[in-house]
C-alpha cells in the first residue's frame, strides 16, 4: 500500500503537468494556423493520450474514460472546428477529480458522465510552481532552515573565536566558505522561473475575454526570472487578479476599440525583470486607461472620498471599492486589488499604478529576490543595533556637526552636489529626542529615492536569517522583520523601502 500511495502521488503530479500542457495547447490553436497549429495539436494529442494510458495503469477508469472523450473530441474535429471552450471545462473537471482522489484515497470511482455532470467554475485548477526536478518543497524548506540555522552558529562562532590564534580563523575561513558556497546551491534550489506561473495566466485571459466578449491576447517576457519559492505563490495570486482586473476593467470591447482606430484584439502584457534585489514584474494592457478626475468623482460617490494632493490611484487599493458597476463570478466587489496590496506589503514589497487615457494603464508589483538570509550592515544607535540590508546601500561617510543642516526643519547634508535628507534612527524608533549632528549616515536607495540614514556607528557586515514580525506587532514603518545574532540577541531588520518615505520630525524638542 505504501508503494501504491507513492505511485499516486506520482501519477497526480505527472498529470498536473500533463494538463497543464493540454491547456496550453488548446489556448495555443485557438490562434495559430497551418503547419503550426498542426503541430500543437500533435502535441495535444500525444499529452492526451499519455493521460489516458497512466490513468489505466493507476486503475483511474473514470480519469481514463474522460481522457478518452477528450482525445475522440480532437481526433474528431481535426485542424478545423475545435471546441475549445467545451475541452477547456473538460481539463477543470479531470484536474477537480485528481484533486479528490490525492485529497481521499478512498474516493471511489465514477463514470466520465459524472465527472462531466460537475459545475466547471468549482473545478480547482492545480497550481503551475512545478519545476523540472521533482524535488518536494517540504523538503527544501527544511534545508533552508537548517542553512539558516547554521547562519546563526556561524555568527556565534566567529564572535566566540574573536581573540584565538590564525590556526583557528584559518580554518574558520575555510569552513565560512563552505557554508557560504552550501547557502548559494540551496538557495538557488528554492529559486523558480516566473514561466511557471504564465500559463495559468494564459487561461485567465482565454476566460475572461469569452465571457465578456472581447477579444484579448497575452504576451509574455521575462519568464526565465526567478523568484524565491516563497514568494511564488504570492506572484501567482497578485497576477491572477492584476491580468484579470486588465481584461475586464482596462480593455475595451472590439467595436470601441475600432471607433478608437486600435486593433480589435487587446493585448495584456506581463514582463519580468531582476532590479538589484527585487524583482519587478509588469502588468500593462492597452485599453481606455483611467481618468484620475472621473476616479476621483468615482471615489467620493461610493463613500471614498480624496484629499486634492493625494494620488487618485491609490483609491483603486481600498476595499470594496470598485468601478464596476456590479459583481459577478470575476469582478466588482472592490477586494481583489486591495487584498493584492495587503499580500504584497506583507512579503516586503510594493505595488503601484501608471495610466494614460486611451493607452492603457501599468500596474508594477515590486518584490523582494529571496526572503531568507540578507548579507546586512549592522548599525548602533544609542545602545540599539539594527541590520540594513546590503542591497540597497549606496554610499556610507562620517558625519560631523559642520556637516548638518536644517531646511524647514528636517535634517539634510550635502551629497554628490546635492541635498540628500537625513533620517535619525532614534528618532525614528523613539530611543531619542533631538537629532544627532555627529555619527554616521549610510545611505540608502529605494524606488528612485534616497535618504540619509543616521546612525552612532557601523559596526560591521554580516549576513542574517531574515524572520517576519508577528501580527500582533502590525507592520511598524521602516521594519523588514527581526534576526537572532551569534550571541542570542533579537535585533530589528530594517525596511529601507519604507525609510525612505517615512516622515521626519519637524521640529526638533529643544
Amino acid at each position: 500500500m505504501d508503494g501504491f500511495e507513492a505511485l499516486r502521488g506520482e501519477y497526480a503530479l505527472d498529470a498536473r503537468e500533463r494538463l497543464d500542457r493540454v491547456e496550453q495547447s488548446l489556448l495555443a490553436v485557438e490562434t495559430l494556423v497551418g503547419e503550426p497549429r498542426d503541430v500543437e495539436l500533435t502535441r495535444l494529442k500525444a499529452e492526451l493520450h499519455t493521460v489516458k494510458g497512466n490513468s489505466a495503469m493507476m486503475g483511474f477508469t473514470d480519469l481514463q474514460q474522460l481522457a478518452h472523450q477528450m482525445e475522440d473530441a480532437v481526433l474528431a474535429t481535426g485542424t478545423d472546428g475545435l471546441d475549445v471552450a467545451s475541452l477547456l471545462v473538460s481539463v477543470d473537471r479531470f484536474r477537480r477529480r485528481v484533486v479528490e482522489l490525492v485529497a481521499d484515497p478512498a474516493s471511489s470511482p465514477v463514470a466520465a458522465s459524472e465527472i462531466a455532470a460537475v459545475p466547471a467554475e468549482t473545478a480547482e485548477a492545480a497550481p503551475t510552481t512545478q519545476t523540472g526536478v521533482r524535488v518536494s518543497f517540504a523538503a527544501l524548506d527544511g534545508l533552508i532552515d537548517l542553512v539558516a540555522e547554521m547562519v546563526i552558529e556561524r555568527n556565534r562562532l566567529e564572535t566566540a573565536i574573536a581573540g584565538a590564534g590564525p590556526d583557528v580563523h584559518l580554518a574558520f575561513e575555510g569552513l565560512e566558505r563552505t557554508l557560504e558556497l552550501l547557502q548559494e546551491r540551496v538557495t538557488a534550489l528554492r529559486m523558480t522561473p516566473l514561466h511557471t506561473v504564465f500559463g495559468s495566466l494564459r487561461r485567465i485571459v482565454h476566460d475572461e475575454a469569452h465571457k465578456d466578449g472581447k477579444d484579448a491576447r497575452l504576451v509574455t517576457t521575462g519568464g526565465e526570472t526567478p523568484l524565491d519559492k516563497a514568494l511564488l505563490e504570492l506572484a501567482n495570486e497578485a497576477l491572477g487578479h492584476l491580468v484579470r482586473n486588465a481584461v475586464i476593467h482596462g480593455l475595451e470591447p472590439a467595436a470601441a476599440r475600432r471607433a478608437a482606430g486600435k486593433p480589435e484584439t487587446g493585448t495584456v502584457r506581463v514582463a519580468a525583470a531582476v532590479r538589484g534585489d527585487e524583482v519587478l514584474i509588469e502588468v500593462a494592457e492597452d485599453g481606455r486607461g483611467i481618468d484620475p478626475e472621473q476616479l476621483r468623482r468615482a471615489a467620493a460617490a461610493k463613500g471614498f472620498p480624496l484629499a486634492p494632493e493625494a494620488d487618485p490611484y491609490e483609491v483603486l487599493f481600498e476595499s470594496g471599492f470598485s468601478t464596476r458597476g456590479s459583481a459577478d463570478l470575476s469582478a466588482g466587489r472592490g477586494v481583489g486589488l486591495a487584498a493584492v496590496r495587503e499580500a504584497v506589503l506583507r512579503q516586503g514589497g510594493r505595488i503601484e499604478v501608471r495610466s494614460e487615457i486611451g493607452r492603457g494603464t501599468t500596474f508594477q508589483l515590486w518584490l523582494p529576490l529571496s526572503v531568507s538570509i540578507a548579507r546586512s550592515l549592522l548599525l548602533r544607535a544609542d545602545d540599539e543595533l539594527y541590520a540594513l540590508p546590503m542591497a540597497l546601500v549606496v554610499d556610507s561617510r562620517r558625519l560631523r556637526p559642520e556637516d548638518a543642516h536644517d531646511v524647514n526643519h528636517a535634517g539634510v547634508i550635502r551629497w554628490r552636489d546635492g541635498m540628500l535628507p537625513l533620517l535619525d534612527l532614534g528618532c525614528h524608533f523613539g530611543t531619542r529626542p533631538r537629532r544627532r549632528r555627529d555619527g554616521y549616515v549610510v545611505v540608502v536607495e529605494a524606488a528612485g529615492k534616497r535618504r540619509g540614514l543616521v546612525a552612532d556607528r557601523i559596526q560591521g557586515l554580516q549576513e542574517v536569517v531574515v524572520k517576519g514580525l508577528d501580527p500582533i506587532c502590525g507592520r511598524p514603518v521602516g521594519v523588514a522583520g527581526t534576526t537572532v545574532l551569534g550571541d542570542g540577541r533579537p535585533i530589528l531588520i530594517l525596511d529601507p523601502r519604507s525609510l525612505v518615505d517615512a516622515a521626519v520630525f519637524d521640529r526638533e524638542e529643544m
